[in-house]
């Protein structure tokens, strides 16, 4: 009790000035929101899942497939093209029926749905229509590309057919089931495989980029992790202007006069810290929540990634606290640190779109320990084995710098 009366004390006289609650709730929601609209999304993830119900299984499917396979190679259709590693999430199942799909979509686990007809094969050989079921996700992004694949796909299909019927209108040939007909369509979609003409790409004096190498991290999926992340840094490392003022004020000396042991007083300012972290990151996170944004299949993990990092946040500013010796200095300190760790760790821009060696250099801060487990969850549909190492790096340095504060830490300035 007497832990949480000192965490609650601190927090209210972090909140009863007002500039203090502009920064924790005006600031953070009006740059995620700017950013989100502003921050131009990538092209794309480097690999997305397109589920696949194949009715029909004939050749004229496998040709349809494999052309999707061809227009884009981002895309991995699922089940068939599942790997050691089970990209496609199918658990023990080797494959899905249009429910489950559709749940999968819902959950963001795919991002489209593909159904192909029984029959397919034979009345595209017949010259019959027919139709694919396309289903996709509610999102601007993404299915934008796989549509065209699609559509790619289905123009080589289409291509051959019109080959085949106007070859075969030419010579006077009824227009469907003549071997004729049939030849000309093998033909043409061979011809399609054949890709007669094609295009080569090269850059000039810049290193080469493969487009599909790079998620699609931009929008919100950037501004809300990013943005809250470093609000959390500013405003835990703000709070080190009040330890310093209560030692100056004499009121952390007089709680230690008082019936409270060592552990309870500096257990209470901790959480009052640690409560400010998690306050700042649900209110961004709300923020993401009402653009629609996806956070991914495993909120567990994604719960665990701001904990940890709310508590690095914490520990370091707890550390920083116990060498200051004015509010000046805390002031300051915050602010710099705020301005570095943040766009080093790449809260204002992915770290991908930066140079190998400022990659490596950005894992100094936290945050891009946090960033990394962010963008494993949300764009890379990862769970929590996948951002293990993130979470774990994070205590670690919540346990240096926690272990280096309270042996640095004194009553008096």
């Amino acid at each position: 009790m007497k832990l949480l009366q000192i965490s609650i004390n601190d927090l209210r006289l972090f909140l009863v000035d007002r500039s203090n609650l502009i920064g924790l709730l005006a600031i953070p929601v009006g740059m995620t929101v700017l950013l989100g609209i502003f921050i131009p999304s990538g092209q794309g993830p480097s690999r997305v899942r397109v589920d696949v119900i194949d009715h029909d299984g004939g050749e004229v499917a496998a040709q349809f497939l494999r052309s999707l396979r061809q227009a884009n190679d981002s895309i991995v259709l699922c089940p068939m093209d599942n790997d050691s590693e089970n990209f496609c999430g199918l658990g023990n199942a080797a494959s899905f029926d249009v429910e489950q799909t559709l749940n999968r979509l819902r959950e963001g686990t795919a991002l489209a749905l593909l159904e192909i007809p029984a029959g397919f094969s034979e009345q595209v050989q017949a010259f019959a229509p027919v139709q694919i079921r396309y289903v996709s996700v509610k999102d601007f992004s993404a299915p934008g590309f796989i549509r065209q694949a699609v559509e790619a796909a289905l123009t080589r299909v289409n291509g051959a057919v019109v080959a085949a019927r106007v070859g075969s209108a030419a010579l006077g040939e009824a227009e469907s089931g003549n071997s004729f007909a049939q030849r000309v369509y093998a033909r043409a979609s061979d011809l399609w495989d054949e890709n007669p003409v094609s295009v080569q790409f090269e850059l000039t004096s810049e290193e080469a980029v493969d487009p599909t190498s790079r998620p699609d991290i931009g929008g919100f999926g950037q501004s809300v992790p990013g943005i809250g992340s470093m609000f959390v840094l500013f405003t835990v490392l703000g709070s080190m202007g009040l330890l310093v003022a209560e030692k100056k004020q004499w009121t952390l000396q007089r709680l230690a006069a008082m019936p409270i042991s060592r552990p309870q007083l500096l257990g209470g300012k901790i959480l009052g810290r640690f409560t400010l972290g998690i306050v700042q990151y649900i209110v961004v996170f709300a923020v993401g929540i009402v653009a629609g944004l996806n956070f991914g299949r495993d909120p567990v993990a994604l719960l665990l990634i701001m904990l940890a990092f709310t508590l690095a946040s914490t520990a370091l500013s707890f550390a920083l606290g116990s060498l200051l010796k004015s509010e000046q200095q805390a002031a300051g300190l915050a602010n710099l640190l705020g301005l570095t760790l943040a766009p080093l760790g790449g809260a204002w821009w992915p770290l991908e779109v930066v140079p190998e060696f400022m990659r490596v250099a950005g894992h100094v801060s936290p945050v891009a320990w946090a960033m990394d487990g962010y963008t494993t969850l949300m764009f890379r549909n990862g769970d929590l084995q996948d951002v293990l190492l993130s979470i774990l790096v994070l205590v670690g340095m919540s346990t240096a710098f926690f272990a280096f504060g309270i042996k640095r830490f004194r009553y008096e300035l």
